[in-house]
């Protein structure tokens, strides 16, 4: 099949060959050098002799497996092609190339939409265009599967919406939720690499644009929210599961601007029911929710006073996240001598963390030393060191079983001030971003 002339560039291309598939007619062995260099002993390596080849292959192939050879070597010249043969009319005819295509579409295309950008927006482009112009939801659905929602942007807005236009709101559906990675496992989709980003910068224009279109579109801005807020709801979760404070708080922070991505997408699109859900997920948390809640009250506070306050859910958030550290900052500070800290439960409850516990939520006792073999010493370690309890421990190596030596730290202290102080800080600003009566 001659090769498509091209006045831009070349692209790379490769195919496997099997061995079965291949038949020399002359063996390696018996290849006479058309060039050979001999190099003596130079002292720090030992004598070397290159030998030169030259070697040809005759690629041949069924007719009837033209176009998917093509195509599997170069994806975007075949969805030209698909393009093509459609625009001239010939639309079964592209159907049945691209029926050719589904043996090893996925595994084509897939390595090189894991990009958001760059090749794979070309590509995307393209099979928006080839899946419209099938005409059938199938092949379209086969050309679009291996895509990622991270490369869906709102550049791509009209093109999306006639696909969604032509093939209904359930295959809509499907395809998002595969795009979103379906029932492949995180490891093999990728894990939400640059979901937030994406989540963060593209998904409130894509609702907007959506929900401009019309029914179907808006059908569609739904349905991605739907599938975003289950992504984003249990990161949130996880994030909150942490022990560790701070990589807890750090977590909830880095999500916050898609929570508020998430607001603004379910405003434009006029979805309600998902900012009632939002709202009212982080209602139902404990106090930790704040860092969340901060976050994305930062992230809009660049927003126009009544797009901030209209009917995206972000008064709800503010006035939760008020509630919340007046209630902290409401608590008797703590007086000098009191030594107590709370071990988180971690879902523990044995008998070694009962002990912690009852040294930990002690008052005055600082020390605490404690015979124990090493699988239990191990043990309170990692309770102490998860929760980033401000308690330090020690082995003494004398005697059997050696001793741990636990004692509390003056961060007891200092961490609640440096806690309140950051409260404070965060009360003044909400009361001046987003108290109503300001």
């Amino acid at each position: 099949m001659p090769a498509p002339r091209s006045t831009t560039r070349l692209e790379e291309t490769s195919l496997s060959v099997d061995g079965d598939e291949v038949c020399a007619s002359t063996s390696t062995g018996d290849l006479e050098p058309y060039s050979a260099e001999y190099e003596g002993y130079m002292g720090n390596w030992g004598n070397t002799l290159d030998r030169w080849y030259h070697r040809a292959a005759v690629v041949v192939w069924p007719c009837d497996q033209a176009f998917a050879n093509r195509a599997e070597t170069s994806p975007a010249w075949a969805l030209d092609q698909l393009i093509a043969m459609a625009s001239a009319g010939d639309v079964s005819g592209a159907r049945a190339a691209a029926t050719t295509l589904a043996p090893f579409w996925d595994g084509a295309l897939r390595p090189r939409t894991a990009e958001v950008s760059g090749k794979a927006a070309g590509l995307l482009a393209k099979a928006l265009q080839a899946a419209d112009a099938m005409a059938d939801p199938e092949p379209a659905a086969m050309l679009l599967r291996p895509f990622r929602i991270e490369n869906l942007t709102d550049r791509y807005v009209d093109s999306f919406r006639k696909i969604v236009g032509r093939y209904g709101q359930q295959w809509t559906a499907e395809l998002l939720r595969t795009w979103f990675g379906g029932d492949r496992p995180a490891w093999v989709y990728g894990g939400g690499q640059n979901r937030s980003q994406w989540v963060a910068d593209w998904l409130p224009g894509l609702c907007a644009g959506l929900h401009a279109t019309g029914s179907a579109g808006t059908a569609a801005a739904q349905r991605l929210l739907d599938l975003t807020w289950a992504w984003l709801g249990e990161d949130i979760s996880t994030g909150l599961a942490a022990p560790a404070p701070s990589y807890r708080d750090t977590k909830l922070g880095d999500l916050g601007k898609p929570l508020a991505s998430v607001l603004i997408g379910a405003a434009s699109a006029g979805a309600a029911s998902t900012r009632d859900t939002v709202c009212g997920y982080v209602r139902k948390q404990d106090s930790a929710i704040t860092a969340l809640e901060m976050s994305a009250l930062r992230a809009a506070a660049g927003l126009s006073r009544d797009r901030a306050r209209g009917n995206a859910g972000f008064g709800d958030l503010a006035t939760d996240c008020m509630a919340r550290l007046r209630a902290r900052l409401a608590r008797p500070r703590r007086v000098p001598g009191d030594w107590s800290i709370e071990l988180p439960t971690g879902g523990c409850a044995c008998g070694l963390c009962d002990t912690l516990r009852m040294f930990l939520k002690d008052t005055s006792r600082r020390t605490f030393e404690w015979p124990l073999a090493k699988q239990h010493r191990q043990h309170v370690h990692s309770r102490i060191d998860a929760a980033e309890l401000p308690v330090t421990h020690v082995t003494r190596r004398q005697g059997r079983p050696y001793t741990l030596i636990l004692t509390k730290t003056e961060a007891v202290f200092t961490r609640e001030q440096e806690r309140r102080v950051t409260d404070e800080t965060d009360l003044e600003w909400l009361a001046a971003q987003w108290d109503p009566a300001t």
